[in-house]
Parts: structure tokens; sequence; C-alpha cells
């Protein structure tokens, strides 16, 4: 595949900071081939000021941001399915956002299987209500499953959660020295899913395959 993704989209509304979305390319460990988009927003929900416009709701941000997104890969021909969508941390507290997000996919004439929602670990680590029942409305409107785990790795991973995860993004360091780390990596990369991990050093790749990783955005050539 030679198709690269750095297409950009930039938008702006009265009195708001300027979204921003770009779509990178994601390279396979084992050829060094672009594989697919991955998709960067800015500003992420939890960096917006603290305000009254409407997107200063979780579920309004996600809704928005599904939408210029969807816009984004229209305008760049980006054909290539799924498009990552980044979840707000707190999303899982509000039970009826899987749906508005169908509503918002189907508006712009995508099916949910065309995106994937990563959701923070920490998001899914919560005890304080049933998370994954939030998570896996989801699944159940049609929507793929990311996990974000480049910050932590502390939500129980059992079968309701590994059956669920697509794709898994970790840090480079952390797959090489964390045991848990290695292992959901290997669960994740041997049910077909991907495991994502930036930056990574070439000179390490096999090294990575061997922990589970599959992909890598922004690889670091060795010296």
């Amino acid at each position: 595949m030679s198709q690269a993704f750095f297409a950009a989209l930039t938008s702006t509304s009265p009195g708001n900071r300027p979204f921003r979305s770009r779509f990178e390319p994601c390279l396979k460990l084992s050829t060094g081939e672009i594989d697919f988009p991955i998709t960067r927003v800015d500003p992420l929900f939890e960096d917006l000021p603290i305000g009254h416009t409407a997107t200063n709701h979780p579920t309004a941000w996600l809704v928005t941001t599904l939408r210029k997104l969807a816009h984004a890969a229209r305008q760049y021909d980006i054909n290539i399915r799924p498009i990552h969508v980044p979840m707000p941390l707190c999303i899982l507290q509000y039970e009826d956002a899987a749906r508005h997000c169908k509503v918002a996919a189907e508006a712009e004439g995508w099916c949910p299987q065309e995106f994937v929602m990563e959701f923070h670990d920490a998001s899914l680590a919560s005890s304080e209500m049933d998370v994954l029942s939030r998570m896996e409305s989801y699944r159940r409107v049609g929507f793929r499953i990311g996990l974000d785990a480049r910050q932590s790795s502390t939500a129980p991973f059992g079968a309701r959660l590994r059956s669920a995860v697509e794709r898994m993004r970790v840090q480079e360091d952390d797959l090489l020295t964390d045991e848990t780390l290695q292992h959901r990596a290997e669960i994740v990369s041997s049910l077909g899913g991907d495991v994502i991990i930036e930056r990574a050093h070439w000179k390490r790749a096999e090294l990575l395959q061997s922990y589970g990783a599959t992909h890598a955005l922004k690889m670091v050539c060795d010296a």
C-alpha cells in the first residue's frame, strides 16, 4: 500500500478553539508498509477550556467530533476503515451517548462499523458503575472498540473486555517491561486485533512483535 494519510482538516466556530484533525499512517511492524490511518484530534475533550458552548458536554463533543472526522475522511478520500474516534475520559457516565453516536454516523451516510471508538483504559477501570455494559452499548449498535493503554493498564481484562477490543495502543517501554501489558497485547493480537506502538524503534521491531505488537506510528530510525 502506497497511500499516505497526512490529510488534515481545520474548522472554527465563533468563540471556540479551532478543531483540528489529522489522519496519520500506521505501519505494519512485520513489513514496514502503511496499513491504516490513525486519527489525531486537537483539542481533545479534556483540553477544552471551561465554558458554556454546546461541545463542553462530552456527548456533544463526541458527536461533533465523529461527524467532523467523517467529513474529513470524505473530503480527503480516506477510504480505509475503521476511523479512530478518541473518546472523552468521562464518556461512560452517559448511558445514551452510544445511541447519539449511531444517529450521527448514519446522518453522515456511514455505518457504525466504520468507526472504532477508542476508550481510555482508566475509563474502564472505574468501579463506580457498570462501565463494561456501557462500553458494550457501543458494540450493540455496531461500533468497533479500541483501548488506549498508553497511560495505564489497570482495567480488568476479563472475557467481556478482551473479546471486545479490536485495537490497543501502548507505549514501547511499557510493553517491553510490563508483563501484564505483554499478556494483554498477546491476547489482542492472538485474537486478530491490532496492537499499536507510537514512536517504536526499528531495531526493536522483532522484539516488540514477540510481545504482541503488530503496528507502529512514527517509527524511529536507528542511528
